[in-house]
């Protein structure tokens, strides 16, 4: 009798948490992502000659030969991929900064000349230098000529993923001065779960890969859409979870606006279900209105400081921080919710 009770007891108690807590599922969202490096909207950067790196004949696992062709393949690359979401941003490749300047912008040994593409970029009237060397790459791994083991005929031999290593340095023009430095590495796991995510179509060569290196690199100078999945509210006892629900599936589609609706009607209707308001306030956030996402969320009180909707609040803030940075516009009027280092660590910590 009492392992009814506690079997019902425990029923019950499941029950509640899903009345009140709900089920989830994501959507995709297009959103910002501002450029690591902070500057105005209107930029003009000079895109230096890709080179190899000095230390690079210490840590190779290529010949300097091939890190060469890898770099060339990466330049070609920067050119293809020019960020297409800013149009106040203009890239001036090395083909156009060799016309602005009496020196060969790159050396004997092939190496980028920092003294002259400085020239070229004030000549050319750029304010920021993106200059990038090759550190490291594994492009075209060659086929083992090894005797086959049982162990390799049945289970066959994984080939390490192609990648490339790159360091990148941002100059002020006017100075003359470094103002950032990173070093990036881009390999073929993440370049194709980057072209899915974004609905393209990657190549098993290392044009795929060269090209999200690419994007990658301009990430540090100039403000992006990025795609990702967003966490949706998915109810089944609340008055109006249908209409909620319904709404979910248009958002899994990318019709934001019809899902919109749906959510709205059952705002209207139902002012007590969360899971409308919270979803509304989302739907906000993919037609960049923050103030309005904000206004939405109030209507879905925070139980504590855990819960979804305040997982939702930060969220949300996160996106607004990354948008006016990317647009260049300043706090809102009443400013952030949350301290600057919170986000900060966070974001750290999303990497």
């Amino acid at each position: 009798m009492n392992s009814i009770f506690k079997a019902s007891t425990t029923t019950i108690l499941w029950f509640c948490c899903l009345v009140a807590v709900g089920c989830k599922m994501t959507a995709p969202i297009h959103t910002w992502k501002a450029a690591k490096v902070d500057h105005a909207p209107a930029m003009r950067i000079a895109v230096g000659p890709i080179g190899v790196a000095s230390r690079a004949t210490n840590t190779q696992v290529s010949s300097v030969p091939e890190l060469q062709a890898a770099a060339t393949s990466l330049q070609e690359a920067m050119q293809s991929t020019n960020p297409s979401t800013n149009p106040n941003l203009l890239a001036i490749h090395p083909q156009d900064l060799e016309r602005a300047s009496p020196i060969q912008l790159v050396s004997y040994d092939q190496q980028p000349n920092d003294s002259a593409m400085l020239g070229a970029a004030r000549n050319s009237n750029a304010q920021l230098i993106l200059q990038g060397n090759v550190v490291n790459a594994y492009l075209e791994p060659p086929d083992p000529i090894e005797r086959p083991t049982i162990r390799s005929m049945i289970f066959g031999k994984k080939k390490p993923p192609q990648f490339i290593t790159t360091h990148w340095t941002i100059i002020d023009v006017s100075t003359g001065q470094r103002i950032a430095e990173e070093t990036r590495t881009m390999d073929s796991v993440r370049a194709d779960k980057y072209f899915k995510q974004n609905g393209f179509q990657g190549g098993k060569s290392d044009g795929s890969l060269m090209a999200a290196a690419a994007k990658d690199a301009w990430g540090i100078v100039a403000s992006t859409t990025q795609k990702s999945d967003v966490e949706l509210e998915l109810p089944w006892f609340w008055a109006g979870s249908a209409r909620v629900r319904k709404g979910n599936g248009f958002a899994r589609q990318g019709r934001w606006d019809l899902a919109e609706q749906e959510w709205q009607d059952a705002a209207e209707n139902h002012p007590w279900n969360k899971a409308a308001w919270k979803n509304l306030s989302i739907s906000a956030v993919a037609r960049e209105d923050f103030e309005l996402a904000r206004s939405r969320l109030k209507h879905a009180d925070t139980f504590w400081p855990g819960d979804s909707t305040f997982k939702t609040q930060l969220w949300l803030e996160q996106q607004q921080r990354q948008y006016h940075k990317a647009m260049g516009v300043g706090p809102p009027e009443n400013g952030w919710t949350f301290p600057d280092a919170t986000i900060a660590v966070i974001e750290s910590n999303q990497k």
